[in-house]
């Protein structure tokens, strides 16, 4: 026979296997605002479209969806690891890989995120604000450019202590876009941005903070207020003028043009006899040398004999006679 308290272990039981609800999310990937995103694309875009995060024992997965306009399949996407102090409620089970990517890595990563483009990875050393990275890129067969780079951002082991400079980033890269070439989306790994952090004081995979030039403050190369090697009075100069399509026939046009002045003909000497002026006018008129007629206003002189000269009189107004 049950005694009492089996009796109500037993019925505990039995309610909490008839005990409904709604069904609980048991998967630990989630996916989360934009402004939540743990890194940032540069200004300008490509915009973000969504975040999904996963968390592992050892780490916190975000990738970032970017908007795209090309027409291979597959999604822009960003994607950053951070490792470091991860919450015991947050872990997910699995575990992330931390280390340096070899070429067989690499290559095994273009075949699964942009299969069938023959992807070329560059021998050329390039850096960003977080230290050196890779990249590779190709052409699909729509026409599109795609690109794929790599980033590991973490201390030298100079600077890894055991209290601080633990932690590192792992960053992915996966861009195509029918309108940009291979420069234009390579400029995203020189503008994006690690938006958030560990609240840990010994989680610093950025390394000690560089320390300023050996030659500040020794003598050596001029320093300027408006930029290294540009002196202020270049700064502060204008930008030159584009020169103009038609420069000569637009500064003759805006070119002022003088009136010309006609030339003073000299007035004829007059002939006839000396007429001095009516009374109350002034006489401006010089003296006439001997023998000439000087001009009368409103008289019309014609040529005649020097020997007899004859004054004609100009006829009467309104046809008078």
């Amino acid at each position: 026979m049950l005694n009492r308290a089996s009796c109500l272990t037993l019925l505990s039981l039995l309610a909490g296997c008839a005990s409904g609800g709604p069904p609980q999310i048991l998967a630990s990937t989630r996916t989360v605002d934009a402004s939540a995103a743990y890194a940032l694309p540069p200004p300008g875009g490509p915009t973000i479209v969504s975040v999904i995060e996963r968390p592992y024992n050892n780490a916190i997965q975000q990738e970032i969806l970017l908007s795209t306009s090309a027409r291979t399949p597959g999604q822009n996407v960003l994607r950053v690891q951070f490792f470091g102090p991860v919450k015991a409620n947050l872990s997910g089970g699995d575990t992330l890989r931390d280390s340096q990517l070899g070429v067989t890595d690499i290559s095994r990563e273009l075949r699964g995120t942009l299969p069938g483009i023959a992807m070329h990875r560059s021998p050329n050393y390039v850096q960003n604000r977080y230290g050196p990275f890779g990249f590779a890129s190709g052409r699909s067969s729509s026409g599109d450019t795609c690109i794929y780079a790599w980033q590991r951002i973490r201390p030298g082991e100079s600077q890894s202590r055991w209290l601080t400079g633990r932690g590192s980033i792992q960053v992915r890269l996966r861009l195509c876009d029918a309108r940009l070439n291979e420069e234009q989306l390579l400029a995203f790994m020189y503008g994006f941005s690690i938006n958030a952090a560990f609240n840990d004081y010994s989680w610093n995979p950025y390394g000690e903070p560089p320390g300023p030039p050996a030659n500040l403050g020794r003598p050596g190369p001029d320093v300027y207020p408006a930029g290294p090697g540009l002196p202020p009075s270049a700064a502060l100069m204008p930008p030159p003028q584009q020169p103009q399509a038609r420069p000569q026939a637009q500064r003759r046009a805006a070119a002022p043009v003088s009136p010309v002045t006609p030339a003073r003909m000299p007035r004829p000497a007059p002939i006839g006899p000396l007429v001095p002026p009516p009374p109350g006018s002034p006489d401006t008129t010089p003296n006439p040398p001997v023998g000439t007629l000087p001009a009368v206003p409103g008289a019309a002189v014609r040529p005649a004999n020097t020997t007899n000269p004859v004054l004609v009189p100009t006829p009467p107004v309104g046809g008078q006679q």
